[in-house]
């Protein structure tokens, strides 16, 4: 076997960040002095790939693991003490080159959803720490839940793929870790009532972008544009009544002010409210967005803000297949790291699928996707830490079983993303 035969597999993950980049930040962060047994590039992709096949994720497990991929034998401690301030930050800068690396790729391969550039959804997890966290990590129900830290992402609503990542203390508001950029213009953020303020609005409108959001029950607008000429004027609830058993889509005058920042002053926008009648529930389901009837009719706005449940489906997927509520020590830097390596975990397997869909052109839906790659996961650290002599058998062996268990066995259900973009009028070819 030569050792110039192309691994398919490999190249697809070192894309993300190779050998020599982990160990040249490492080097660079502190995070390793001098080179001895324990090998930092193999000991970052074990921290990511090591899924203990027991409930639990353990540091002990993951000794094993490096032990098993690399041959190499480290005591406890020599192992337990390379969980420093130093390796939590190579794996917080390995996570924001990965998701740019991550977003790169998919920005390149973009479908715009109806006439809007990207659906981006908002949202934040807390993940449970040891309660000996809780100075570093206080967490914002203290009762049960002591320490935690805030996973707060915005993802592409089409592909579940996350766009932005911020970790903070448990008791910051989503709000506050909102971030708006270039990738707002032309898009639709769709959002639930943690992020229902006025001034959020102003600032997706006045940077080019669109929000969906659902309305607050003590909400009632006044009314200042409507087919019927008679409610302009009136209070939305006062209507509400009057259209029972029908949708109805209004502009209503939406009244907010600055208080955080003791500004009393009132400030105005022009909002539509649309009202979406729920058989099953026997009322309206309330809509408050920016976006013009072109572009969101208001018999589809229920479908594309049903989209928002992917970003749950994101959080699912996280702690049910990888780790990331699995913290085995109540050392900051070791949780920190662990929390990283469950998202790039997350990002390296997305960077994975987007290859393996368009290598053998199939529909990988994410969540199965997790599944499969976490049962893999000891063969690609393996490919990874591997003599190049024996890559070629491990990607053919990988390649294999990802092309025969990847597809979608359901491939007549329509995803929630799929079912949104067939409803919402096409853009122009």
């Amino acid at each position: 076997m030569t050792h110039g035969v192309k691994s398919h597999i490999r190249e697809a993950l070192t894309s993300v960040f190779s050998p020599q980049f982990i160990r040249h930040h490492a080097s660079a962060l502190g995070a390793v002095r001098r080179r001895r047994k324990v090998d930092i590039a193999a000991l970052v992709y074990t921290l990511i790939l090591a899924f203990d096949r027991g409930a639990t994720r353990t540091l002990a497990s993951l000794r094993r693991a490096y032990a098993a991929a690399t041959g190499t034998t480290l005591a406890s401690s020599a192992f337990y003490d390379r969980f420093t301030p130093a390796l939590s930050k190579l794996m917080q800068k390995l996570t924001e080159r990965a998701l740019a690396k991550t977003v790169e790729g998919g920005t390149k391969r973009q479908r715009a959803f109806g006439l809007f550039a990207k659906l981006l959804i908002a949202d934040g997890s807390l993940v449970r720490l040891p309660n000996a966290l809780e100075r570093d990590y206080p967490s914002v129900w203290t009762n049960y839940m002591r320490a935690s830290a805030k996973l707060h992402v915005i993802i592409d609503g089409a592909t579940r793929t996350p766009e932005r990542v911020h970790v903070a203390p448990g008791s910051t508001h989503d709000l506050s870790l909102m971030t708006l950029d270039a990738c707002c213009i032309g898009s639709l953020y769709v959002f639930d009532l943690a992020y229902y303020q006025g001034k959020l609005f102003h600032r997706i409108m006045e940077r080019s972008g669109h929000f969906l959001c659902r309305v607050k029950k003590d909400a009632n607008f006044r009314i200042v544009a409507a087919a019927e000429p008679r409610w302009i004027g009136r209070k939305h609830k006062s209507i509400l009544a009057e259209m029972r058993g029908r949708s109805f889509d209004v502009w209503v005058d939406y009244e907010y002010r600055h208080i955080p920042e003791r500004d009393w002053t009132w400030r105005h926008l022009e909002l539509r409210l649309i009202g979406v009648w729920s058989e099953e529930l026997r009322r309206h389901r309330l809509y408050l967005t920016s976006a013009p009837v072109f572009a969101l009719p208001a018999e589809v706005a229920a479908d594309v803000y049903a989209v928002r449940w992917e970003i749950e489906l994101l959080f699912r997927e996280l702690k049910s297949h990888l780790n990331l509520e699995h913290m085995p020590s109540g050392n900051k830097a070791a949780a920190e790291c662990m929390l990283y390596a469950s998202l790039l975990a997350l990002l390296v397997g997305r960077t994975l699928r987007r290859q393996v869909a368009s290598r053998f052109e199939l529909t990988i839906p994410a969540e199965r996707w997790s599944i499969i790659f976490r049962s893999l996961a000891p063969l690609v650290l393996d490919l990874l830490v591997s003599p190049p002599a024996q890559r070629h058998d491990l990607d053919r062996r990988l390649l294999r079983v990802l092309r025969f268990e990847a597809p979608d066995p359901n491939r007549r259900r329509l995803a929630l993303p799929d079912r949104a973009r067939a409803v919402l009028p096409a853009p122009p070819n």
